[in-house]
């Protein structure tokens, strides 16, 4: 019985070798593949992250400011007696100061409860407020070192005024009224705190505090979403 066996004389293994190429194309898309979405993962953990952060200052900065503005209406009901329309007014004139002044509310709001304290009266508050703010801007004190000399001159004391301008150090002993002391200081200071603020670092205060105030805003529309979950 005769056996054939056949002689494999030539192998052409372009077909096999092609093949191969595309298995090892196919890994190197996956693992591109995979790498890529890696680094997606990555940069969207770090987005996420620096987003719920943001909305964490953003939430905080409009709860500080909830209690701060409570505190305010609170002492304008118990000193004055204020109507919810004039509270709303007086807060409309702390963000006009912002705008204006470069002056925070953070600054403005306890000024302004200790001037009613000591006024009993909002108007006028307001106005020394105004005088207050000119004073520390030319002098370059902060304005709540400006605003209780002011309440000390209507408590009856008037040398921390005297200390504040040594010029009015002489019209005080001589026995000036508040009204004549305040008028004095207002030729001499009106307006510094308003061509302050239009400098460039008066300006870019007052834009740091406009981008403050969105971002309180943004934690506000938050409040309630927050409220509800807890």
């Amino acid at each position: 019985m005769a056996i054939y066996l056949p002689i494999l004389t030539s192998f052409n293994d372009k077909g096999l070798k092609q093949a191969e190429k595309g298995f090892k194309d196919l890994e190197g898309a996956q693992a591109k593949a995979k790498y890529a979405l890696g680094k997606a993962n990555k940069y969207a953990a770090v987005a996420l992250g620096g987003l719920v952060a943001g909305l964490g200052d953003a939430v905080k900065g409009a709860m500080e400011d909830e209690q701060a503005q409570a505190l305010l209406a609170r002492q304008l009901r118990k000193t004055t007696g204020a109507t919810d329309a004039q509270i709303k007014g007086m807060e409309a004139y702390i963000t006009t100061q912002g705008k204006l002044k470069g002056t925070t509310d953070d600054e403005l709001r306890p000024a302004l409860a200790g001037l009613v304290r000591a006024t009993k009266d909002i108007d006028e508050a307001q106005k020394v407020a105004n005088l207050s703010m000119d004073v520390a801007a030319a002098k370059g004190l902060s304005l709540e070192t400006v605003t209780k000399a002011m309440e000390k001159a209507y408590g009856g004391n008037m040398t921390a005024l005297a200390k504040l301008s040594p010029e009015l150090r002489q019209m005080i002993k001589d026995g000036a009224s508040m009204e004549e002391v305040m008028a004095a200081m207002a030729d001499t200071f009106g307006g510094a705190a308003t061509d302050s603020a239009n400098t460039a670092a008066g300006s870019m205060k007052r834009l740091g505090i406009a981008l403050g105030e969105a971002k309180e805003g943004v934690g506000a529309a938050l409040l309630p979403i927050l409220e509800k979950a807890l």
